[in-house]
């Protein structure tokens, strides 16, 4: 765990300990500290290759044992244009910054000249013979020719001094130090509590837990050099983010962002988008508008078709909000949106696949730091007018399918009743909440195609299993326009006869106006039961039939469509009329928007 990159940045926490330390800097001036390393040895290797570039380079003991290494001194007005200019030409470590050295103590590098004459004097040949060591209770003698005296390491100290040290500094943390250490837990996947800068029986667990996993005696407080440690750690999980406070006016939303990694925002209701900078892929989209859960449901359904929401992962759709996760081989997904006091707010936020460590931190900064606050956007297209915009949604693209037809709900789980298509050019067929469908049944003519995962129509079709009569009134069913409208259309017709042109049971014709989206919707009788499903139209060859001239399957060949799904139907049927708009509101539960992805 500890490598080089998290010895540099460990001494900007080592200030928690709040002890006072010999000053080898002079004032107003400044020093860039490049690293610090634990041991002498270390430091002494790390100087002598930044020597080779730089001519001020300098060491000093740091509390607690470590070693820094630091350039400078310079004036304040200087050391900033320094620091930036060796960053750039790579002779420091990105991680260097500028400190006024007030945590420095004794200067090992370079040595004092004492110190030098010492070593000097060490290397001459045939050395003086060493005199006997004093007396345990006598004053050691002075060492001649005016050297400096050796001083041996102090033994390590006990396990209680260690954790009675550590105790002492963290009583001398500020509250938002605590919260900082709390929050780099958290990054680390140790501490799953508040953020509260309170150090109680959780925050104690992730301490523990934290020491456990990087080697530590496990004591539960951590010292200076293991909170540094968990700092930095956090710290390189943060770097080039540049999360910040973001508030968020128009959109009357407050939240963390990692402003580095995003462009200025751009405002097209429904949302408010901070695209990513130059060719990266992380994003995050502000959704806000006004609204109520008809219009929070329209969004939702429009929202499966972006482009920056692959098909793949679960979704949810509740009374008064809606989460999304969606990924594939490019990116990943994830978001949500509550209403709350006729406001819809929430976010979306997109990461690149394949770095999911950092992805699931960053999301959790930027959904837990969310906060909806006074102000909402305008009025968005869509939910002003229950219309889907045919290429962009708030500035957002999206895809289109390469076909949709209607079907009708058959069962509690979502098994849904279609006119047979070509569905092998569907590299995925999708309910319209953004559902995976397969294939359970098929023939010339219907199919049965079932959710891979759980879904509740709000009903499901009653079929009607006695012959019909013809001619009589008949209703249609189906998502005329594609999905474009907010609800199931509801077209009114007539059944003409039980076969079709050729005198063919099972398929009887109708004279009705439908559009490519009706395919596979249900034909419904006067009490609403389901008497058939409507086909496509069938081939044209040099005989042009009228528009209004459709067909459907009837009641025995849908039977065998379902047996061989080992699907079943309800045929409770009514005997009581039904309005139109009544047979609108039947539509509305119980038909289907299929989608076919190429």
């Amino acid at each position: 765990m500890k490598s080089a990159l998290i010895y540099s940045l460990v001494a900007m926490m080592l200030t928690w300990a709040q002890v006072a330390l010999a000053q080898s800097t002079v004032t107003r001036q400044v020093w860039i500290q490049l690293e610090t390393r634990l041991h002498l040895e270390a430091s002494l290797d790390r100087i002598e290759i930044y020597a080779r570039d730089l001519d001020n380079v300098n060491g000093f003991e740091i509390d607690g044992g470590w070693f820094g290494v630091a350039i400078g001194p310079y004036d304040p007005e200087q050391a900033d244009a320094a620091l930036q200019k060796f960053r750039a030409e790579g002779v420091i470590p990105r991680t260097s910054f500028t400190t006024s050295g007030s945590s420095y103590g004794e200067r090992f590098y370079p040595r004092p000249r004492t110190a030098q004459a010492a070593t000097q004097t060490d290397a001459r040949p045939n050395p003086a013979p060493q005199t006997e060591a004093p007396a345990a209770d006598q004053e050691p003698s002075a060492v001649p020719d005016g050297t400096a005296e050796v001083t041996l390491p102090e033994p390590p100290i006990s396990l209680a001094e260690q954790l009675a040290q550590a105790k002492a500094t963290e009583r001398a943390m500020t509250e938002g130090e605590k919260k900082y250490l709390q929050r780099a837990l958290a990054w680390a996947g140790f501490y799953e509590s508040a953020i509260d800068g309170l150090y109680g029986p959780g925050t104690r667990a992730a301490m523990t837990r934290w020491q456990s996993a990087n080697g530590y005696q496990e004591t539960g407080v951590l010292t200076a050099e293991q909170r540094a440690e968990a700092i930095a750690e956090y710290q390189f999980l943060l770097a080039g983010l540049g999360f910040e406070e973001v508030v968020d006016a128009q959109a009357g939303i407050a939240l963390r962002l990692p402003s580095a990694l995003l462009a200025p925002v751009s405002y097209k209701p429904p949302f408010a988008t901070y695209a990513a900078k130059g060719t990266g892929l992380a994003q995050v989209i502000l959704i806000s508008q006004r609204g109520d859960r008809a219009r929070l449901a329209a969004l939702y359904e429009v929202m499966q078709t972006l482009s920056i929401l692959p098909e793949t992962g679960p979704r949810n759709l509740a009374k008064s909000s809606f989460t999304i996760e969606a990924y594939d081989d490019r990116l990943h997904t994830t978001g949500f949106a509550t209403l709350q006091g006729g406001d819809i707010k929430g976010v979306i936020f997109v990461w690149p696949r394949g770095d999911a460590a950092r992805r699931a931190r960053v999301e959790e900064e930027i959904f837990t730091s969310f906060t909806s606050v006074a102000g909402a956007l305008g009025e968005a297209p869509i939910l002003g007018t229950d219309l889907k915009p045919q290429e962009t949604l708030g500035g957002l693209t999206i895809r289109q399918p390469s076909f949709t037809q209607s079907g009708v709900f058959i069962s509690s789980a979502g098994h849904i009743l279609t006119a047979a298509q070509d569905f092998s050019e569907c590299t995925s067929l999708l309910l319209q909440d953004g559902l995976p469908l397969r294939i359970a049944a098929q023939n010339a003519e219907l199919a049965v195609l079932v959710p891979t995962q759980g879904a509740s129509p709000a009903s499901v079709g009653r079929f009607e299993t006695e012959r019909p009569d013809a001619p009589q009134y008949v209703a249609l069913g189906g998502y005329s326009y594609g999905g474009k409208l907010g609800a199931p259309s509801v077209t009114m017709g007539q059944l003409q006869a039980l076969t079709d042109l050729t005198g063919r049971a099972g398929i009887a014709r109708l004279e009705i106006d439908s559009l490519p989206g009706d395919i596979g919707g249900p034909i419904y009788d006067q009490y609403g039961s389901v008497i058939g499903v409507l086909l496509p139209p069938p081939p044209q060859g040099s005989r042009q039939l009228p528009e209004n001239v459709q067909f459907m399957t009837n009641w025995p060949l849908i039977s065998e469509t379902l047996i061989a799904a080992e699907a079943a139907a309800s045929t409770d049927t009514k005997t009581l009329k039904l309005e139109p708009v009544d047979l609108a509101n039947l539509a509305q539960n119980t038909v289907g928007l299929i989608a076919c992805w190429p």
